[in-house]
């Protein structure tokens, strides 16, 4: 290069190419990565264009004199092309071949002001130039058509005006934005004959460039910058003023929401970050932050040079060459100011979109790219937030299957799993009030009195000699038996040995022979064990070995045989092994190693309670289960509080301990009572969980969980909550039409109301359509009258003939027509309503999405 560089552009269909203006020469750059240059052919410019990239010169243009302005085309498949303009006029378009080249000459010279290509339509391209009274300041040629002529030149705007700056809708095609003659901005749509020409009145005509999503405009003069809303340029959006003169404005091609430029005389690049106050979706007024970078580095005893001009890379992510006063040209990477978030699915995102979610990887980013998707937070592994875990079940429809037994199976958690199989159990006995009621305990000093109970002396059934133990016997405790699990009848045999063969074919063999140990049968207690010996898998078993060991029993009890079990029980793995040989070892009245065995389930241990304990003694216990279950947050203690307010002091014990809020507002819909529903802490859970769901987009267990709450609450007197009233006669509509309906059952046509029955004024008019909104009622059969009575008015009537509205504005029409209108538009389809209607009940928070995707 000979010269000084004066502008540059990358190609915007070849990520790897872009080319450069120095006077009179024009040249193109491949521009590679160092490991992969071929350093035995010397083509390499010398220029430093960053540690990890060159570029390498692979064509040039010398032919033209004194360009003034180059634009890049959007044509791809191998084509390279662009166009420059000439202080005379004239424009050239050049694929840096010897041959065929095109230019086009204006009727009266003077220069080129600007150029722009259509990325739409990628052969069309507008050309700009200075004022004449005789000629037109704006030409569109269409290039595929060939030299410019009567049929390739497509339109000539702007007779006696000035170009200042032109650019091309994203979105529509036809569509062209231009500043004009120091005083407005035009937008003109050639898609209509004659063109649809909006103005608007601004001093800011130059660098008008569009945001990547097509939505906003940005134009600049002096040191001030405007920013439009190409939906209605009647008025700027914002207002921004820069320290000193804008030589260049353009937006980031991979995001919507910043806007660089750079000032005359300085060193540096101004970035602008813009944040709406909602989404870009509802407009308004953004908010902007201004940062500043500097590409090229500061060196000792040495001015920075002022930037020239700059161009953004058009896929790779906030990537650009910037071009210095001395020519130094540099690839650069925009340090990303990124705010992240939380979004409703427990996703991390960044501000332009990007999931920044990768906590499983210990290891550092291997390019500057990677960073921005990678975290290294030094863990191998993390623990599920609660919120993931809830909605994980919320989709399996954790808690809403009509068998309660089956929602701890979805729970995947072992101890749940145990919780809805005894509130299961406890419904299908329709007994809901807790051991702690059943047997007359309570914790307050005024509660009812405990039940009493008949002791009653048991012997050993296999031996014939030798002291039994001491049971206690009532109806309360038979019930509370029952509640904890153990369903057989303890007067009639058979149904013990169901009991126990059940437990057997579960392979709970340890469990079956302390229950078989309790009711002092110990001989089946040997047998069981020695089953469970002979199906075990595991020849580390002690199942035989505690069958040995329990053979050494004696009604007599021997001191060294419980000497020997007191001994072996702290090295025994099995809790029920252990428990067993506890109960069987035991001193008098002390029970204490069985009922504190906390690795047996609390059912178990209240079983055995309610059989072996004292009144005062199961009070005791009871109690201080109970205080025990609340402190620590164990559900299993609704065993013992059931449906009370104790039992609400557990379910928010378990919340504060494991913010599961979803476990205690299902278990509170599916077994507390309609008046205890009406707590106030009952009612938050129910409200948080719902609210989750609403934002999760789970409407389906959303309407079933409130289903099950309609089952338990009584039912509303008026069901009906909302209702059309005539505007005119305050009357309802819709009864009036059930009304009707009765009265012209036998007919057999079809009947469409659009005036009110009641004093015949028009309804509305739907804002689409135009017709007048009505009820069209189906044909009743004489057959069917009956039956088909209630389905008069608006069940009668599909859903796309509903009346729909907006809450804001008032202005509706048909369903059908309305989603129809929203599925492209934002604003209220009524002629001068500026409401938003459609952005006013978005579903979902959408992230941005911007066009183009990283590779």
């Amino acid at each position: 290069m000979t010269q000084t560089v004066v502008e540059l552009h990358w190609f915007p269909k070849y990520s790897d190419r872009f080319l450069t203006t120095a006077g009179s020469e024009i040249n193109l750059y491949q521009v590679k990565n160092r490991d992969l240059v071929d350093h035995g052919i010397n083509t390499n410019i010398n220029l430093d264009i960053s540690k990890s990239t060159t570029a390498t010169l692979i064509a040039f243009e010398t032919r033209y004199q004194f360009i003034r302005s180059v634009a890049p085309s959007y044509h791809g498949s191998g084509e390279i092309l662009f166009a420059a303009g000439f202080p005379n006029g004239k424009v050239a378009l050049c694929n840096f071949a010897n041959e065929n080249n095109v230019e086009f000459t204006p009727r009266v010279s003077r220069p080129c002001t600007c150029l722009a290509w259509s990325e739409l339509e990628p052969s069309i391209i507008a050309m700009g130039h200075d004022r004449n009274r005789s000629d037109h300041c704006i030409t569109i040629w269409d290039t595929e058509r060939g030299v410019p002529n009567q049929t390739s030149i497509l339109q000539l705007i702007g007779l006696s005006e000035t170009a200042h700056s032109i650019c091309w809708d994203r979105t529509f095609p036809q569509v062209m934005i231009a500043g004009m003659s120091h005083k407005y901005i035009k937008m003109m749509d050639f898609r209509q004959n004659p063109a649809t020409v909006t103005v608007a009145n601004a001093r800011t005509v130059n660098g008008l460039c569009i945001a990547p999503n097509g939505r906003y405009l940005a134009s600049y003069v002096d040191n001030v910058i405007n920013l439009w809303d190409l939906r209605s340029l009647d008025k700027a959006i914002s207002q921004i003023q820069m320290q000193k003169n804008i030589t260049h404005l353009s937006w980031c091609p991979t995001r919507s929401s910043v806007l660089t430029t750079l000032q005359r005389d300085s060193p540096l690049i101004n970035l602008i970050d813009l944040h709406w106050p909602g989404s870009e979706m509802d407009g308004g007024e953004p908010h902007s932050v201004k940062r500043f970078v500097s590409p090229f580095p500061t060196r000792h005893g040495s001015r920075v040079p002022s930037m020239s001009y700059l161009s953004w890379h058009p896929y790779d992510l906030e990537r650009m060459l910037a071009l210095s006063g001395t020519g130094m040209i540099c690839d650069y990477r925009i340090p990303q100011r990124v705010a992240i978030s939380w979004d409703n699915n427990n996703n991390l995102y960044g501000n332009n979109g990007n999931e920044l979610r990768q906590f499983t990887s210990p290891s550092p980013p291997t390019t500057p790219s990677d960073s921005l998707n990678q975290w290294d937070c030094g863990i191998d592994s993390y623990e599920e937030d609660v919120a993931e875990t809830i909605q994980k079940r919320a989709i399996n429809n954790y808690g809403l299957t009509a068998e309660m037994h089956r929602n701890g199976d979805l729970a995947g958690n072992a101890n749940l799993k145990g919780v809805w199989k005894q509130l299961d159990h406890m419904t299908k006995e329709d007994c809901k009030l807790g051991l702690n009621t059943i047997l007359g305990v309570c914790s307050a000093p005024d509660g009812p009195a405990m039940s009493r109970s008949d002791p009653v002396m048991m012997k050993w059934t296999d031996f014939a000699i030798g002291s039994g133990l001491v049971v206690y016997r009532s109806e309360h405790r038979d019930t509370a038996q029952l509640l904890c699990g153990w369903t057989f009848d303890r007067t009639k045999e058979s149904s013990f040995a169901s009991f126990i063969d059940e437990l057997c074919t579960n392979k709970e063999f340890t469990r079956a022979a302390l229950i078989t140990c309790f009711h002092f049968k110990i001989k089946q207690a040997i047998d069981i064990l020695g089953r469970g010996a002979e199906q075990s898998a595991d020849p580390s078993s002690l199942l035989r070995v505690a069958a040995i060991a329990l053979s050494g029993f004696s009604a007599e009890r021997s001191g060294l045989w419980r000497k020997q079990c007191g001994a072996a029980r702290t090295q025994i793995d099995d809790p029920y092994l252990r428990c067993m040989f506890s109960f069987l070892a035991h001193e008098k009245d002390g029970f204490e190693t069985v009922t504190n065995e906390t690795e047996i389930s609390l059912s178990d241990r209240m079983a055995f309670a309610c059989n072996f304990l004292s009144d005062l003694k199961l009070a005791e216990y009871i109690k201080g289960m109970v205080a025990n279950c609340i402190e620590t947050g164990d559900l299993n203690g609704l065993l013992l509080t059931g449906a009370t307010n104790d039992g609400i002091k557990l379910l928010q014990s378990h919340l504060d301990r494991t913010e599961d809020v979803q476990t205690v507002a299902l278990i509170a819909a599916r077994f507390l009572t309609s008046d205890l529903l009406t707590d106030y802490r009952v009612q938050y859970w129910i409200c948080t969980y719902r609210d989750l769901l609403d934002i999760w987009g789970l409407w389906e267990q959303r309407a079933q969980l409130d289903i099950n709450l309609g089952k338990i609450r009584s039912p509303p007197q008026n069901s009906r909550s909302v209702f059309l009233l005539c505007n005119f006669c305050g009357k309802n509509v819709s009864m009036t039409l059930q009304e009707d309906q009765r009265l012209r059952s036998n007919t057999a046509v079809m009947h469409k109301l659009s005036s009110c029955p009641n004093c015949r004024k028009p309804l509305p008019r739907c804002a689409l359509c135009l017709l007048h909104m009505g009820t069209t009622m189906g044909a009743v059969s004489q057959g069917h009258a009956g039956i088909q009575t209630g389905q008069a008015g608006w069940q009668s009537k599909p859903f796309s003939k509903w009346f729909s509205w907006c809450q804001t504005c008032r202005h509706g029409g048909h369903t059908e027509h309305l989603a129809e209108w929203f599925n492209e538009n934002t604003e209220c389809p009524v002629t001068s309503c500026s409401c938003k209607c459609y952005a006013k009940d978005l579903p979902m928070p959408q992230f941005p999405r911007e066009k183009y995707a990283l590779s």
